[in-house]
């Protein structure tokens, strides 16, 4: 690990400057204040606008109204819940119109007078236009693009300084630099002492040590390990000269270390594109393989019948009763389900009445549950890159969850497994 004089050293990676505001992407945080609403009474009017496109939300906005006010109308009979729904719709224009100049790129509202909710989310992804109106908040887009574009830690560095960036849902923003305290000094470090016997003394000098034993390498992975106990990080990208990334890796624990992404050569001075083609081509190769990886254990866990759940129904009740290790999603997202409103319970199939407290049951997407609560209870949830008619778990209703444990209760003896088609009041 040399040093040297960085009087003349250009500065780390090049930041092209931005002519408008950075969108900040969605957090954990934010996608909780509307999960965490599960004993509210009153529907919730969800709107999700496509800001790429001027004015398209306000002309979509009058047309979805026309063709959905029959089913609204029914659905919301008693004029109270009427006057509401009007209310919302004029909370939501009025928020689309306030971001008309905004940069971004989509625009998420959820409104609910009867619950005194008003929610705006600034999207850094497009979003179809689309308005639900249903008893949860519509979140499915948002969880969605959660699980399916997750977070990585990305550590770029040298023997002398280094720049720690998240790559949140596709790009990359920086989160933190460090540099070496005596990468300035005049001094030579590497110049071993002699006794006069011509022996060495003991002294600390760098080339007496491995590369691991530096002390700013133990001060990188101490800011890395920092920051991965404060994020919600699914991989670790390291970007350095070979030597130094293997140095590093010496110093991981192995259950950090075992998820590394990938490490490649790219020097500080490389510009911002140079840095996310190389995460970018990192990161994909480690999907695929993690795809091929996850189907492969699943296909085998079918042959033997073991520890995997099926279907809506079994992977929900993996993840309430904390079995599940892994869910994986094919192509559907139009899964029917239904929410006790009085003792909670989830199911994967149209439930009018509680088969378990008789509670009344509401209508919701099972899709939208299962990854709320793999988000709840930090379950790792795979979304398949295949095409609709090329998804293998399709058979299996549109997904799977490898299991950690077998049922620890038959929660299912007189719950529906399955329904032909799922209802949503919009």
């Amino acid at each position: 690990m040399g040093g040297g004089n960085r009087s003349h050293r250009p500065r780390a990676l090049a930041r092209p400057k931005e002519a408008h505001t950075i969108m900040m992407p969605i957090t954990r945080q934010q996608v909780k204040i509307l999960l965490d609403t599960p004993d509210q009474r009153g529907y919730v009017v969800s709107a999700y606008a496509d800001m790429t496109v001027r004015d398209g939300f306000n002309r979509y906005l009058e047309v979805a109204l026309k063709n959905q006010a029959r089913s609204a109308a029914e659905a919301l009979a008693e004029a109270a819940a009427r006057r509401d729904l009007d209310a919302n719709i004029a909370v939501i224009r009025d928020a689309v119109q306030a971001e008309a100049h905004s940069s971004a790129r989509g625009l998420a509202v959820f409104s609910s007078i009867a619950r005194g909710l008003r929610h705006v989310l600034h999207l850094e992804f497009p979003v179809e236009n689309h308005l639900v109106i249903d008893e949860e908040p519509f979140l499915l887009p948002l969880l969605e693009r959660w699980h399916g574009e997750p977070s990585f830690l990305i550590v770029q560095f040298n023997a002398n300084e280094a720049h720690l960036f998240e790559r949140d849902h596709g790009r990359p923003e920086p989160v933190r630099d460090l540099e070496r305290e005596d990468a300035a000094q005049d001094i030579q470090r590497d110049k071993p002492r002699f006794t006069m016997k011509k022996r060495f003394a003991a002294t600390n000098h760098e080339r007496l040590h491995g590369p691991e034993d530096a002390a700013f390498l133990r001060e990188l992975f101490g800011a890395i390990a920092e920051r991965w106990k404060d994020g919600d990080l699914a991989g670790l990208v390291l970007l350095g000269q070979p030597q130094d990334t293997a140095a590093l890796r010496k110093l991981l624990p192995k259950e950090l270390e075992a998820l590394v992404v990938g490490a490649a050569p790219l020097a500080i001075t490389s510009n911002v594109d140079d840095l996310n083609d190389v995460v970018n081509r990192l990161v994909d190769d480690w999907w695929l393989e993690q795809q091929r990886q996850v189907l492969g254990e699943l296909k085998e866990r079918w042959k033997q019948e073991y520890l995997v759940a099926d279907g809506a129904t079994e992977v929900l009740d993996a993840l309430q009763q904390g079995r599940a290790a892994r869910v994986v999603f094919g192509t559907r997202r139009d899964l029917p389900g239904a929410r006790c409103m009085d003792c909670g319970y989830r199911f994967g199939a149209p439930v009018a009445v509680c088969p378990y407290c008789q509670g009344r049951c509401q209508s919701v997407n099972a899709a939208q549950d299962i990854f709320r609560l793999a988000m709840r209870h930090r379950v790792p949830v795979l979304l398949l890159r295949v095409a609709a008619k090329d998804d293998p778990l399709e058979p299996a209703g549109g997904v799977a969850a490898l299991l950690r444990a077998g049922d620890n209760w038959a929660p299912r003896a007189k719950a529906p497994q399955t329904s032909k088609e799922h209802s949503q009041v919009v």
